[in-house]
């Protein structure tokens, strides 16, 4: 069982890489390197996770935690507010506090464009990373090895992921480590993966919407930005909110959340539950 598992975990990861590389190659000279990559991963893992549920487990692919039902409809609202509303809140703090300011800068003129396409840029990004890193691999880590050191072995790896964007320093690293804790735990607690995205989407998205960095990345959708004037261990500096300790709180505080506040887990899937268990 965990030879098995190891091997379906490496095949969907050499897949997912070659085909990201391949799909980054041809569509790089008409689109930003960022972008490029972003909509590479997302076209790159949908594909191979799709290619790997069909061929080894023999089930649709919504079995990977993407299931079309109540329990996620509900998972994923409760991400939208915890990743959305702890951002603006932690922006908020700093603002008030004096350690970030609100500027003007020129709109775009094609504003509802511009919105629209990084609205989809970061919905492709969040669900390429979210099936890359809490995906078919991790469930099969689970399986193999249990979900401690799954979480604890994949959430670094999203960790170290992170530290070629600019602006990184140790406190990114760490936060960047225990958001990809938080979103492995909220897997394992629901057993899809709508409660992660949810939060890892309406994270960015709330923050590109302000202005305001994200994993060190300027996303400029409106006319306003987000300036770091305080010091860097609350602010975050140009890293962005990710970078500061005022996120690592509310890290801690969604962990403590989650661990507390009843969430249905789904009976279908790669790590489904058996009829009787208790949630």
């Amino acid at each position: 069982m965990i030879l098995r598992s190891l091997l379906r975990a490496v095949v969907f990861v050499l897949i997912t890489f070659f085909l990201w590389w391949g799909v980054a190659s041809l569509i790089l000279p008409f689109v930003d390197a960022l972008v490029a990559s972003a909509l590479s991963l997302g076209v790159a893992v949908l594909v191979s996770t799709g290619v790997m549920m069909r061929l080894y487990e023999m089930r649709p692919f919504h079995h990977v935690g993407l299931f079309a039902n109540h329990a996620g409809a509900v998972h994923l609202g409760v991400g939208v507010a915890l990743g959305g509303g702890s951002s603006l809140l932690i922006v908020g703090v700093q603002w008030i506090c004096g350690w970030a300011r609100l500027e003007r800068v020129p709109n775009p003129e094609s504003w509802m464009t511009t919105l629209s396409f990084g609205l989809v840029v970061l919905v492709v990004g969040a669900v390429g990373e979210e099936l890359l890193f809490r995906g078919y691999a991790f469930q099969h880590l689970i399986r193999a090895f249990g979900p401690g050191a799954s979480i604890l072995s994949t959430s670094l790896l999203f960790g170290w992921a992170h530290t070629q964007n600019p602006a990184f320093t140790r406190v990114s690293m760490i936060n960047t480590a225990m958001f990809g804790a938080v979103f492995g735990y909220a897997y394992w607690r629901t057993r899809d993966l709508w409660l992660p995205l949810g939060m890892h989407w309406a994270w960015n998205f709330s923050l590109a919407v302000i202005g305001a960095n994200v994993s060190g990345l300027k996303i400029k959708l409106l006319g306003i930005s987000v300036v770091s004037t305080g010091p860097a261990l609350w602010s975050g500096g140009d890293y962005g909110p990710e970078a500061s300790l005022l996120a690592t709180l509310a890290l801690v505080a969604v962990a403590a959340f989650l661990g507390r506040v009843r969430l249905d887990r789904q009976l279908h899937g790669i790590l489904a539950v058996p009829e009787g268990e208790s949630v």
